[in-house]
């Protein structure tokens, strides 16, 4: 009796001592620094950034001979064929998902329309994840598309043919442009522009015009079709760039500022430093800053890593500091390129336009972004060699397009392999004898993970290797 008294007494103050600890056991154990429901703000303002920071990737300023490597010349040599794509699914575009699922959803809905109306913030990441998938599409060809980004309910999602994924950019720009209420707020934490849904509808039509004038080697028709109609709704000036401003303060300054703080691994190229200096463009000096003889010399392109080591960093020109400053904007797209398409659509006959007035109004736009003297671009214009070719318009706008477009390196290498112009020689030191890429090769994860889809993306793609060009480089 009195063994059985204790038991029991014990067994209540074990289970009195249990519910005092259980009582608050979610409180007590939840992190106040770290936060469980985050706004919708923050997601757009990280996803963001993530693009910026994937479009920080200088695979593409290389290949364009925008940009030679001074030592280690891995990238200018055509080393690595594969590369991973992964953080592109699992950063920028998972954070625009989530976006539109929470104001989707009628369960999350009403909490985030806290940082804006809906269908704005819906409209936003639909133009994101467009301009996101563009970035991947362009560089590896066929990708995840359709069955991405599902979680659990597609751990291996079929890839999609790049003219499918296309056809779907389009759609997803009318819709997202046509969705847009100017009259609702807008996002906050939108670094681009600052919630201005106008903007956002000019932003979604420039990129139309973009994805648009990609498919001239493919679909003219359809390419025609695309461009026209969204050039009526694009940027109309500077005034109207799609720029991520970044910071002068270490958490958000620009990562050209960071890298070069310490390291010179990125010069100016020849090849561009050769192209400008024969038709004295004044924005060389905004692109490179002199060597310590005072000129701009350009590193030569494609070394081996041997040859490279032998020039010194005080014979050759880095990025000038309007680029690697810390609040150098990041580009997304511009005025400038605009007005390059609108020319290539007015030379192939779309539009009504005089060409070459609006491949003159294309080069001033990219001067005045730039910061060029009105003198400085009235004389550069009247030059003979800058004069517009109506004969070889291809030539003309490509060449003009590839030095506007100085820092926007993945949109450099892809119009090149559109349009062929300009003529650039492949590396001397080229790993056994390789051409200029024309695509990235799918990783070995991809195979060991997706095997089956990967495999029908190859069969109907071409061999995965840097060679194959993608759907629309024909």
């Amino acid at each position: 009796m009195k063994t059985y008294l204790k038991i029991s007494v014990f067994a209540l103050l074990f289970a009195s001592l249990f519910v005092g600890c259980t009582k608050d056991f979610e409180e007590t154990n939840t992190d106040p620094n770290n936060v469980t429901d985050v706004p919708t703000s923050y997601l757009m303002t990280y996803a963001q950034r993530q693009i910026l920071s994937e479009r920080y990737n200088t695979t593409g300023l290389i290949y364009a001979q925008l940009f030679s490597e001074t030592q280690y010349t891995n990238t200018s040599r055509y080393e690595t064929d594969e590369a991973s794509f992964n953080t592109y699914y699992t950063r920028p575009l998972a954070n625009l998902q989530q976006i539109i699922s929470l104001n989707t959803d009628e369960a999350t809905k009403d909490d985030a329309a806290s940082s804006g109306a809906n269908v704005n913030q819906i409209a936003i990441a639909r133009i994101l994840k467009v301009y996101t998938f563009q970035l991947i599409t362009d560089m590896w060809g066929e990708i995840p598309y359709s069955e991405a980004l599902l979680g659990k309910d597609a751990f291996t999602p079929v890839y999609d043919t790049q003219e499918a994924i296309y056809a779907d950019f389009v759609t997803e720009l009318t819709e997202a442009a046509a969705q847009i209420d100017v009259s609702a707020p807008g996002m906050e934490g939108d670094i681009i522009f600052g919630g201005d849904m106008a903007a956002w509808k000019k932003f979604a039509n420039s990129l139309k015009a973009r994805v648009g004038i990609r498919m001239t080697e493919v679909d003219e028709a359809t390419a025609k079709s695309v461009v026209t109609s969204a050039l009526s709704g694009a940027f109309e000036s500077n005034d109207d760039n799609a720029l991520y401003s970044y910071l002068a303060d270490a958490a958000n300054w620009n990562p050209y500022y960071d890298h070069f703080l310490t390291r010179t691994d990125y010069a100016i190229s020849e090849p561009l430093v050769n192209y400008m200096e024969s038709l004295n463009d004044p924005r060389l000096p905004f692109y490179a800053d002199p060597n310590d003889a005072g000129d701009i010399v350009g590193m030569p392109f494609g070394l081996t890593n041997e040859d490279a080591g032998s020039i010194t960093n005080a014979e050759i020109s880095f990025p000038g500091i309007a680029v690697r400053s810390a609040d150098s904007p990041g580009v997304l797209l511009t005025y400038s390129e605009i007005l390059f398409i609108k020319a290539e659509a007015a030379a192939r006959g779309w539009i009504s336009d005089d060409a070459a007035a609006v491949f003159e109004d294309a080069i001033t736009a990219s001067m005045e972004f730039w910061g060029v003297d009105a003198a400085d671009i009235t004389a550069y214009l009247a030059q003979p060699e800058a004069v517009y070719d109506a004969s070889n318009y291809r030539k003309s706008i490509a060449e003009q397009k590839w030095v506007s477009l100085y820092m926007d390196g993945q949109e450099a290498w892809s119009e090149w392999r559109r349009l062929d112009y300009p003529v650039l020689t492949p590396a001397p030191g080229a790993v056994e004898g390789k051409a200029i890429p024309r695509r990235r090769a799918y990783t070995q994860n991809e195979y060991d993970l997706n095997e089956e889809n990967v495999k029908a993306a190859v069969a109907r793609q071409g061999e995965d290797v840097m060679e194959t060009r993608i759907w629309w480089d024909k």
